[in-house]
């Protein structure tokens, strides 16, 4: 069965997570994770996000860059990255360079309804 995978570029952890999130406060233009950047808020995913994921054809799977590398160790992927999980193989719904270029999470939000055709 397809899924989505959304991978963080940031590792897993409680002392990662808050360093992350403390990050994200004090210097938010430097932070290198763009999905996490656009989807929480200091207190968690925000809620518009929340009703994307949950509105998606497909299940979602949220990891991190090291369970990532763990899991597939043959398919590096440049991230933060989308993915979409099939039979057929990976196909990338937003990659690396897509969010670069994504400054607001309603951007996020419609490029991925686009590249899932859901618009």
């Amino acid at each position: 069965m397809a899924r989505i995978v959304m991978i963080y570029e940031a590792d897993s952890g409680l002392m990662n997570a808050l360093l992350d999130t403390l990050h994200k406060l004090a210097s938010p233009a430097t932070y290198p994770c763009r999905l996490c950047a656009l989807t929480y808020g200091p207190l968690g995913m925000k809620r518009a996000w929340a009703e994307t994921v949950a509105g998606l054809p497909y299940p979602v799977e949220f990891l991190h860059r090291d369970e990532w590398k763990e899991r597939d160790p043959e398919n590096p992927v440049a991230l933060p990255a989308i993915l979409l999980l099939s039979e057929a193989g990976v196909e990338s719904l937003v990659s690396a360079s897509d969010f670069r270029e994504l400054t607001t999470l309603s951007a996020l939000q419609a490029l991925l309804r686009a590249r899932l055709n859901l618009s």
